[in-house]
């Protein structure tokens, strides 16, 4: 059987210096990569349940999140956890469904249990309930400058899109996102938007209801089929997400109008629902991976009180599918 003295005699170093990769202690970038690809050569998986017996630490990180029905929460799922399991811990996932009692139970079971740590996604006024005993690293979402956060450039992304439609000849342009409370990635994406095409000098619109997400698939329905009856014509559509710009696919399609041929969309987050998906609404795409990766790192440092630790934004790109037309 593969042993930690193993992988130090492959690797080149010391034993201690494998003990602290393990434990998720800073060491040199040269060594970290030298008893990564030892470990991955070997096939040496450490003894998680003897490691937290003696060090006192748990390896599990928990991960809350609102909802597993979108693509996007799912997708950052699937690579927190591989990024979680590179570093020798478990990902626990909890579905907080919306509701702001479920995350500070949550929260509560976490700080009992001394996890290693809580990446979150949250909407919800839970900063009362930080507290500095659970390494806490937040995602989307800016609360103070001593917790850090790692999202993406969603106010960028809102410009990204109004330069791509302005490029393929839209003239009209209209922004469609909900009004969330604490949803920050929304708010940037819709400041974007809305500054980009006064810096353009182009015609817009922004539909922004305070709505539940149950119902905002008609709402949307609704209102752009009242917009087009009114003449209120829009070439070029923005949706703060993929799923957004769903339903505004289908209530288009409904009304006998063309996408791309009368309406371009763009949606924001590029994430598929299963793994061979074929994306076809063009899109802002969200860097998920890199997401995940920084966030695993953030937590890591504010474990190990790393006074260097920082706040991460991430660059978005832009992927032309069929919902634009080509240049």
């Amino acid at each position: 059987m593969v042993n930690m003295n193993d992988v130090a005699k492959l690797a080149k170093v010391s034993r201690g210096t494998v003990s602290n990769y393990i434990n998720n202690v800073r060491i040199k970038e040269e060594s970290r990569i030298r008893v990564d690809e030892a470990i991955k050569e070997l096939g040496y998986i450490p003894n998680v349940a003897a490691r937290e017996f003696k060090t006192n630490k748990s390896s599990n990180v928990v991960f809350i999140l609102p909802t597993v029905w979108n693509p996007f929460f799912s997708e950052l799922t699937y690579q927190l956890q591989i990024k979680l399991k590179q570093k020798g811990m478990k990902l626990l996932l909890c579905n907080s469904q919306d509701d702001y009692r479920a995350e500070l139970e949550y929260l509560e079971i976490a700080q009992q249990n001394k996890v290693f740590g809580i990446i979150s996604i949250s909407y919800s006024n839970i900063m009362p309930y930080l507290t500095s005993e659970t390494p806490y690293v937040a995602i989307e979402r800016y609360y103070n400058d001593d917790i850090p956060y790692v999202t993406s450039d969603n106010e960028g992304g809102g410009k990204m899109a109004v330069d791509e439609l302005i490029k393929k000849g839209c003239q009209k342009l209209l922004h469609v996102t909900r009004q969330v409370d604490g949803n920050n990635a929304l708010i940037a994406r819709k400041k974007g938007f809305e500054e980009a095409c006064k810096e353009e000098k182009v015609d817009y619109e922004i539909f922004s209801p305070k709505t539940s997400s149950a119902v905002f698939h008609k709402d949307i329905t609704l209102f752009l089929k009242e917009a087009f009856e009114k003449g209120q014509y829009f070439d070029g559509i923005f949706c703060a997400t993929d799923r957004y710009a769903s339903y505004c696919q289908d209530a288009l399609m409904d009304m006998g109008i063309g996408i791309p041929e009368d309406v371009q969309l763009i949606g924001f987050d590029g994430s598929r629902s299963y793994a061979t998906e074929e994306l076809k609404i063009s899109t802002i795409r969200q860097p998920v991976e890199k997401i995940a990766e920084e966030a695993v790192n953030l937590l890591i440092a504010v474990v190990n009180k790393d006074k260097q630790k920082t706040s991460k934004v991430l660059p978005v790109t832009f992927l032309d599918l069929k919902t634009t037309k080509s240049n």
